[in-house]
């Protein structure tokens, strides 16, 4: 109940929670290790699960090969080219073949920068293989299992952060309008016997198309036996 001066204003919704996250794999591969379950709980950055990386770290080494030829035909256009500046100062050669050993050598290093890009790219690849949480929460669902092939943006874990949990409440615009962001609430929650202190964090300031109710956001008090999805009124 919403306590307004002597009157009450009843409100009802579930509970759900203010941080949630779904970890999906953003690499394909067979899932090697998967070393949390339901009910887990997790710290952001902590590992949740590792995707085989033999193919990636495959491609690390190959694209570090190639930004090492890369850099190698830069060192060799770079002498070519500092020999013909010297020959034209000589006046051996014209000023044409320093052009194009200037423009060989500018084409080796845009080769080199771009083997580097390409070789970030596979490092990320590589270190995106070891699936981390993102926020601190619990483990709602593991989705995927130890063995099975991945696709990227396939999901794997979905976490739940239980401490910290509002409701969303519909209220019809005339009472809506005496509602005020920082009010004290009281919730009966199923499966708890003692009533749960909340407070209005939020008021959508937009009314909604079709019903007219206006949604008010309260966050309940931290208390064990508090769970996203639980009826509360």
């Amino acid at each position: 109940m919403l306590f307004r001066s002597t009157q009450s204003l009843p409100v009802s919704g579930t509970l759900r929670s203010l941080a949630t996250a779904i970890v999906k794999a953003k690499v394909a591969g067979e899932v090697r290790d998967l070393v949390v379950r339901e009910g887990d709980s997790v710290r952001a950055g902590q590992v949740l699960a590792r995707i085989d990386p033999v193919e990636y770290e495959a491609k690390l080494r190959q694209a570090q090969l190639q930004a090492d030829a890369a850099l190698a035909q830069i060192e060799i256009a770079q002498r070519q080219y500092d020999n013909n500046r010297a020959l034209v100062g000589q006046g051996f050669i014209s000023s044409t073949a320093l052009d194009a050993s200037d423009s060989t050598l500018r084409n080796a290093r845009a080769t080199h920068a771009a083997a580097l890009a390409a070789r970030d790219v596979a490092r990320k690849a590589l270190d995106d293989t070891v699936v981390r949480a993102p926020i601190d929460a619990q483990v709602s669902l593991r989705v995927a299992q130890p063995g099975e092939r991945l696709a990227i943006d396939a999901r794997v874990i979905e976490l739940v952060d239980a401490r910290r949990l509002e409701l969303e409440a519909a209220l019809a615009t005339q009472d809506a309008a005496s509602l005020r962001v920082g009010q004290q609430a009281t919730l009966r929650v199923e499966g708890l016997d003692l009533p749960v202190k909340a407070r209005v964090s939020r008021i959508n300031p937009a009314v909604q198309a079709g019903s007219r109710n206006v949604l008010a956001y309260l966050a309940v008090e931290p208390v064990a036996g508090l769970r996203q999805g639980l009826y509360a009124q």
